[in-house]
């Protein structure tokens, strides 16, 4: 990967140094900020409350203060971008096939994982694999992007994954897991976008077995990945092992694979949550000269009218700024490696990996628990967005 050079006035901002104000509840975390010539600055916000995305905002739900005057709207031509340019998304599911299963059983997994994966489809590509007792993941499946998939009785890629053949009895679920990760990785890097939103998805029915890795690591391994990660546990060997810490934006589990579609729709609704919580602001600075202390102030209102407010704080260079200025110009976002964290280049701050609560389901067997990882996951602050790529005028 190359860091990003030349940028001069194009790209000047000190948001590294940013905060977040909580008020009633709101929290405005910041994704990526940008400033550029002629006066564009964009941010690109998570927006939450008690702990849920807030979804549905309109551009008047957001209210910009430069330098503690607010500013109009309409004279900055305020407007709220789409973020798929910007930001790739890939999520990747990983099931054990460790463990023999009953004809009855087969059946129920496939049935539950079809609409998962249908519904995960509809918001950013997936990748399916099984792992066994090896080191590695297999792959099953790619599955593009489709925002009107439905679930297709006649997935062959449920077959191949039903008739995997286990090639080590053992349960490698902890490499498992880093080598998922690691090929997450990968497919966001691939798409080339300089913003990366990963989901690992872990459908256990074993614990670890193989200790090809040992516990310590792997908390280490997941408190430390940028990635959205959730746990699933089926049946009682998986469910009753100390292996929570693994979802550690979520964990919930079946009592048996007869019994896994309401928890993997709790699980879809948590990675929707997600979804719906990003927004991308874009406006017309008016400064021409110096540094600008900026606010973002979000609003939200509950279904009986009370307001509730929050906002995000931070600095950008307007040196250089000037008229013709189009919000609905696409951001140029760059960002700075771990240890270029105090160059002023860009901020490279993603939410914090909060738990995002997965509600219960209506309906479920008494087995079926919600549970927590037993630690509490660190903010990914320090996690850097994906260097841009090369040839699209960021060097």
């Amino acid at each position: 990967m190359t860091t990003a050079r030349n940028l001069g006035a194009a790209l000047l901002l000190y948001g590294l140094g940013g905060c977040n104000l909580v008020t009633s509840g709101v929290k405005v975390e910041p994704v990526a900020v940008s400033s550029q010539k002629p006066g564009n600055v964009a941010l690109y916000v998570a927006v939450s409350q008690h702990g849920n995305g807030v979804v549905g905002l309109r551009k008047d739900d957001f209210k910009v203060y430069e330098n503690g005057v607010a500013l109009d709207n309409e004279q900055i031509k305020l407007t709220l971008l789409s973020t798929s340019d910007t930001t790739s998304r890939h999520a990747t599911l990983l099931v054990d096939m460790s463990k023999a299963l009953k004809p009855d059983e087969r059946k129920s997994l496939a049935d539950a994982l079809r609409p998962f994966i249908a519904r995960l489809r509809q918001r950013e590509s997936v990748s399916l694999y099984a792992f066994d007792g090896a080191e590695k993941v297999h792959l099953v499946q790619e599955y593009a992007r489709d925002a009107r998939v439905e679930p297709e009785e006649k997935d062959t890629s449920m077959d191949r994954l039903l008739s995997f053949s286990r090639k080590d009895s053992s349960t490698s679920l902890y490499s498992a897991v880093i080598d998922g990760a690691q090929k997450l990785s990968n497919s966001l890097a691939a798409e080339g976008r300089p913003i990366e939103n990963g989901t690992l998805v872990v459908v256990a029915l074993n614990p670890d077995s193989a200790g090809r890795v040992e516990e310590s690591k792997l908390r280490d391994f997941v408190d430390g990945s940028p990635h959205h990660i959730f746990l699933m546990t089926v049946g009682p060997a998986a469910s009753s092992a100390n292996i929570t810490f693994i979802g550690k934006n979520g964990a919930t589990r079946a009592g048996s694979p007869m019994t896994m579609s309401a928890p993997l729709n709790d699980v879809a609704n948590a990675v929707d949550d997600d979804f719906f919580r990003n927004y991308l602001v874009s406006y017309c600075s008016p400064g021409r000269a110096g540094t600008r202390e900026l606010r973002l102030e979000v609003k939200t209102q509950d279904a009986k009218g009370k307001e509730s407010v929050g906002s995000y704080s931070t600095q950008f260079d307007a040196d250089g700024f000037g008229p013709n200025c189009n919000s609905e110009t696409a951001p140029h976002f760059v960002a700075a490696k771990p240890n270029e964290a105090t160059k002023a280049v860009a901020t490279n701050s993603k939410p914090a990996k909060t738990k995002t609560p997965i509600a219960p389901a209506a309906t479920r067997d008494s087995s079926e628990k919600i549970s927590s990882a037993a630690a509490a996951p660190k903010a990914s602050g320090q996690a850097p967005i994906a260097d841009p790529p090369s040839g699209l005028g960021y060097e």
